[in-house]
């Protein structure tokens, strides 16, 4: 595989899997001062509703309980949030494959090492079903970024996208579709010695939902992106209801692209809703 300037080597022994926890990095120059508890609990309440601090020392928690995960047995247990005080970042964000695809943050790499310090936020005990997970994380993070004014930009680790807070929070969605705009990355690779492209999302796999793929030739690769964003949009609303064997349409008019699903063909190794491009598709299927 080849981003447009140089060739990456597959390691196809990562495994993406669910993300029991969801981590978000906001990113700063110079060290943070941290909101006070009361402000995160108060800045909660109002969005959340009915909210508990489970902790407030160190690594700070919230329970959300308007958002619920039953457990065997029926017993329910609340959701809960958390952050991390702003500490410096103990290892590089982002490896190679990650860092050749921010396409949202132009010059992404440089402004991802100008940023030494971090405060991770995300959730935790949160078995909910995608669209309710995809929405508390959306409210999440718009909540974080209102109290840190200084951060300078968001990577979220189970989709390697590098955004500014203020594209972040220029969200165009509404309700669950907001995760999509952080939450998934679009990326795109040249196979090498070929003429082919190879286009898939990351990042539905963490909240429980297959990813998209596109392996074809011939077609403005913007075009692919846009269709991937469109149908990963549409499996997360409407709760995955493409199955193998299924045809949507095309970028072209009157053009119908066949489905199905089967293991990435790039790293991380996880589960893809493959998209045959009609007379574009390249490479071989079953």
């Amino acid at each position: 595989m080849s981003p447009d300037d140089g060739i990456l080597k597959q390691d196809l022994s990562q495994e993406a899997k669910y993300s029991g926890v969801y981590i978000i990095s906001l990113l700063f120059r110079e060290k943070a001062e941290d909101p006070p508890t009361e402000v995160l609990s108060r800045k909660l309440k109002e969005r959340f509703g009915g909210v508990d601090v489970v902790s407030s020392s160190n690594m700070r928690a919230f329970a959300l309980t308007s958002h619920t995960v039953t457990y065997s047995g029926g017993q329910k247990v609340p959701s809960q949030v958390m952050l991390t005080p702003c500490a410096r970042i103990a290892k590089p964000l982002g490896d190679a494959v990650a860092r050749s695809q921010f396409w949202d943050c132009p010059d992404g790499v440089k402004l991802l090492e100008s940023c030494p310090w971090e405060v991770m936020i995300g959730d935790f005990l949160a078995r909910l079903p995608p669209q309710e997970r995809g929405d508390v994380l959306a409210d999440w993070l718009e909540i974080a970024l209102s109290l840190f004014p200084t951060c300078e930009a968001v990577y979220p680790h189970a989709s390697g996208k590098l955004l500014t807070p203020e594209r972040a929070l220029n969200n165009p969605y509404s309700g669950p579709p907001r995760f999509v705009w952080f939450g998934v990355n679009a990326r795109f690779f040249n196979v090498q010695n070929t003429q082919d492209s190879l286009i898939d999302t990351l990042g539905l796999y963490a909240i429980g939902l297959p990813d998209v793929q596109y392996h074809f030739r011939g077609i403005e690769p913007g075009k692919v992106v846009r269709h991937a964003y469109n149908t990963a949009i549409y499996q997360l609303e409407n709760e995955t209801p493409i199955q193998s064997g299924d045809a949507i349409d095309g970028v072209e008019p009157g053009s119908s692209w066949t489905c199905q699903y089967e293991r990435a063909l790039v790293q991380p190794v996880r589960e893809v809703l493959d998209v045959a491009t009609g007379k574009h598709a390249a490479g071989k299927r079953v």
